[in-house]
């Protein structure tokens, strides 16, 4: 009986060493193996371009990523590399339908994923007048340089954006959201994960559950709003719609300065141009309010609060915080 033990515990033994070697063997045959594909289809400008991007449920923390830009040929290219573990189970398509390109790339197969699956990269070229609509999850995206509408929605990686000419729409699931550059309205949310954006001839709506938000140079209105995070708006041609309900905010404004900014639990700093014309209405519940000289002439000023015309009188500046200062300076 021992001995028939011993036999079973060795073949064990084999078997493992067996299996072992074997997976060995074609994981250094997949390591350094690259699969390349390339396609393209005739494109005109003024067309609708749709992405959808699967990198699937990898734990790799470099899956890939998805760059799209545009060109001066009327052709939509693709080219698409991938190395590492699941590499032989990409599948990119690129197929005409009826008033657009489809483009569509996964990762399928049941083991794709192990030892944290295939890294996977992704480059789209498009007519400079293209609108652009892309679904994408597990990579960051990178689009630049059109003229046309864009919406994103993108989990499981940050979006990046510049140099656009249209409104843009993205939505974020865990990661940032980086945007520049965009001569029409931006709508950008992001779930788990920061916004910036700078440079927009529109309006601006930006809102985060947790992380801070970054406004620069908005030629429209903004709206910025966090459950958790600091707000900066600056250089605001319109009105400012900020919130935030743990964090600090920080608004200029270039134009007439209009607007509500609320802190549940924060300071509020805000900069006006000396000659602004506005109905101030700044109250603390705990904390004190600060008016520079030059702006609180006619003002009914105490600890607390501030309220009164500035310059000539206006449109409505609303601060409020509940727990925090609130200062507010001319230039």
């Amino acid at each position: 009986m021992a001995h028939r033990l011993l036999l079973i515990e060795s073949m064990s033994q084999r078997l493992v060493l067996f299996l072992g070697f074997t997976l060995a063997l074609a994981l250094q045959g997949s390591a350094g193996r690259a699969e390349n594909w390339e396609n393209a289809l005739p494109g005109s400008p003024g067309g609708m371009v749709e992405v959808e991007l699967d990198l699937g449920e990898g734990l790799r923390p470099d899956p890939g990523s998805l760059t799209l830009r545009s060109h001066q040929v009327d052709e939509v290219r693709v080219e698409v590399e991938s190395d590492g573990w699941g590499s032989w189970n990409v599948e990119p398509k690129l197929e005409e339908q009826p008033g657009r390109t489809r483009i569509e790339i996964r990762v399928t197969g049941t083991g794709s994923w192990m030892f944290g699956g295939p890294n996977v990269r992704v480059r789209i070229w498009v007519p400079e007048k293209t609108s652009i609509d892309i679904r994408s999850k597990g990579a960051p995206v990178r689009i630049e340089d059109l003229v046309g509408s864009v919406r994103l929605r993108a989990e499981d990686g940050g979006a990046e954006i510049r140099g656009i000419e249209g409104p843009v729409k993205v939505r974020v699931q865990d990661g940032d959201a980086e945007i520049e550059e965009i001569r029409g309205d931006l709508d950008v949310s992001c779930n788990d994960g920061g916004i910036r954006a700078v440079w927009v001839s529109g309006d601006v709506q930006a809102r985060s559950t947790n992380g801070g938000i970054q406004i620069e140079h908005v030629g429209g209105n903004a709206v910025a709003k966090t459950f958790s995070g600091d707000i900066e708006v600056s250089e605001a041609g319109g009105a400012v719609e900020a919130r935030t309900e743990e964090g600090q905010l920080r608004v200029s404004f270039v134009g007439t300065p209009t607007g509500a900014v609320v802190a549940e639990r924060g300071n509020i700093d805000v900069l006006l141009p000396v000659d602004a014309d506005a109905e101030l209405d700044a109250e603390v519940t705990r904390g004190t309010v600060e008016i520079a000289d030059r702006l609180a002439s006619n003002l009914d000023l105490a600890e607390n609060h501030a309220r009164g015309a500035l310059g000539k009188g206006g449109p409505r500046l609303m601060l409020r915080s509940s727990r925090g200062w609130i200062r507010v300076h001319g230039r």
